[in-house]
């Protein structure tokens, strides 16, 4: 397999993502129990109650956690290989082969609109946020020539996602921490492809942050954002190049192929192994949530003095 064809194999490839992808640990705990813990600090013990959608949903590894909630469950990705495997393993469930966007866009259209008591997106929100600005192909990037009209794009499908909660539902979402250790050595090598739109890697998260809290202070909900530190681990140093090169590169030929880039990487799996041979990458996360629950007082005219 040339290193073009290895390019996205992650998500294009059966077996390719569970196989390189790492456990993280934020908090002290593994991110499947934070979503638990969430969950039930949320909702209670599960009961089959619940209408959720998942964007992004992948393997279906964190949709184990949110299937025992749900009496409704809508998961979409974009991969079909993502989508055969999510499929085989709740067949109960309604799957669609679709981006994130144009997931949202369909769900609206058949009439969704308030309909969900959890939209989730665990990892996988910066994508179609940061596919507005730019994209991105084996043989580099291209930006979008008017990002001011992207940005509105962006917070227009923010406000969509929204639109998909009922009365009290809440809109839960995972994003690394572009500024911990580890995902500042992958700002550090998209950048030798190209720049980040909008003044770097932390974009989409800002993005996301500054139309909820719109939302918020329009009287439409209110926003909760808590961040955890912790380190994604590997059971050896390959592992850990796997999970650079075949997940946050995506063995794009531009890294592949960079020797100088091997070696940055090399020495930061190097800084952080273990006596046992383990490598525990520093990260973070960043759990962001939104109560789709209206003011009481937000449609009363202002009083003024």
């Amino acid at each position: 397999m040339t290193t073009t064809d290895r390019f996205r194999s992650v998500y294009r490839t059966e077996g390719v993502y569970d196989r390189l992808l790492l456990r993280h640990f934020f908090g002290g705990i593994e991110d499947t129990e934070l979503v638990r813990r969430w969950m039930t600090d949320l909702f209670g013990i599960p009961d089959g109650a619940l209408r959720i959608a998942e964007f992004g949903c992948g393997t279906g590894r964190i949709t184990r956690v949110l299937a025992p909630y749900a009496h409704e469950l809508v998961l979409a990705d974009y991969s079909p290989t993502m989508i055969t495997a999510v499929s085989q393993g709740f067949p109960h469930a309604r799957t669609l082969c679709a981006d994130t966007r144009d997931a949202v866009t369909e769900l609206l259209s058949e009439g969704r609109q308030a309909s969900f008591d959890v939209v989730a997106a665990f990892w996988s929100l910066s994508y179609p946020l940061g596919e507005i600005f730019e994209t991105l192909s084996a043989s580099g990037v291209v930006p979008n020539p008017q990002p001011g009209s992207a940005r509105n794009r962006a917070r227009a499908f923010v406000y969509r996602m929204i639109d998909l909660l009922a009365p009290n539902g809440h809109l839960t979402v995972l994003l690394f921490d572009a500024e911990s250790p580890e995902q500042r050595l992958v700002t550090r090598g998209w950048e030798r492809v190209a720049p980040f739109p909008e003044g770097g890697r932390s974009y989409t998260r800002n993005i996301l942050t500054d139309a909820l809290r719109q939302l918020e202070e329009r009287g439409r909900g209110r926003l909760n954002h808590t961040r955890l530190g912790g380190v994604a681990w590997a059971p050896n140093p390959a592992a850990a190049r796997d999970w650079f090169f075949g997940v946050h590169f995506k063995h794009h030929p531009q890294l592949t192929n960079d020797p100088e880039l091997a070696r940055i990487v090399d020495d930061f799996i190097d800084r952080h192994r273990l006596l046992d041979g383990g490598v525990t990458l520093p990260s973070g996360v960043h759990l962001i949530d939104f109560h789709r629950a209206d003011h009481p007082h937000a449609s009363l005219p202002r009083v003024l003095p």
